[in-house]
């Protein structure tokens, strides 16, 4: 067994036993962040189906939780369910509280929109990756995206800003660490439209 999946497996095994603690506390069963994170062990396995018993069960303790319906949209997303997925990050969006991960949320929303190719949705698009790129502003795969909905909307100039970032933050991250990868489907979009 290698190193990795020897700390996978140990950093698994902790997690099982945290969760057995959270169980024995006094206050009456599992909790909402049991489920939760008792999903994202299902999703880091890849176990969908079981992902999505946890989370149907952290609804039943908590229907208004933000965080449920991000994990709930993240489910949908990685299932090829875009319409359900829509709907859950949505559904995140209009919380007064965010979720822990808005960042992703806005993306793959953003991406969503981009995918239905509605101009209304190019508007939608735009806004959700303009909020994810004011989180989180050194992600490539945001300036990508963004300098797509920009050349869909015949902003030449601003999409060869959002272009020049993406390559730039791109670089950046590289330069650092060597095992990112630029997102494939916008980097074929853009080399397409700029060489």
């Amino acid at each position: 067994m290698d190193k990795v999946s020897k700390q996978n497996e140990l950093g698994e095994e902790f997690v099982h036993r945290a969760l057995a603690h959270e169980l024995l506390c006094p206050h009456g069963g599992p909790s909402c962040d049991y489920y939760l994170v008792l999903a994202q062990t299902y999703l880091h396995k890849a176990e969908y189906g079981k992902m999505e018993e946890c989370l149907e069960l952290a609804l039943q303790i908590d229907y208004l939780n933000p965080n449920i319906w991000a994990q709930k949209g993240h489910l949908s997303f990685l299932t090829g369910n875009t319409s359900e997925a829509k709907d859950c990050y949505e559904r995140t969006i209009s919380f007064v509280t965010d979720a822990k991960d808005m960042h992703f949320v806005y993306l793959r929303l953003g991406s969503i929109y981009l995918e239905e190719k509605e101009l209304k949705e190019f508007v939608e698009a735009e806004d959700a990756l303009s909020e994810a790129n004011a989180l989180n502003n050194n992600n490539a795969e945001v300036w990508a995206y963004l300098a797509l909905v920009c050349m869909q909307g015949g902003r030449q100039l601003e999409a060869e800003q959002s272009y020049k970032y993406a390559v730039k933050v791109r670089n950046m991250f590289l330069h650092r660490q060597r095992s990112l990868t630029f997102p494939k489907r916008a980097t074929i979009f853009l080399f397409f439209f700029f060489f």
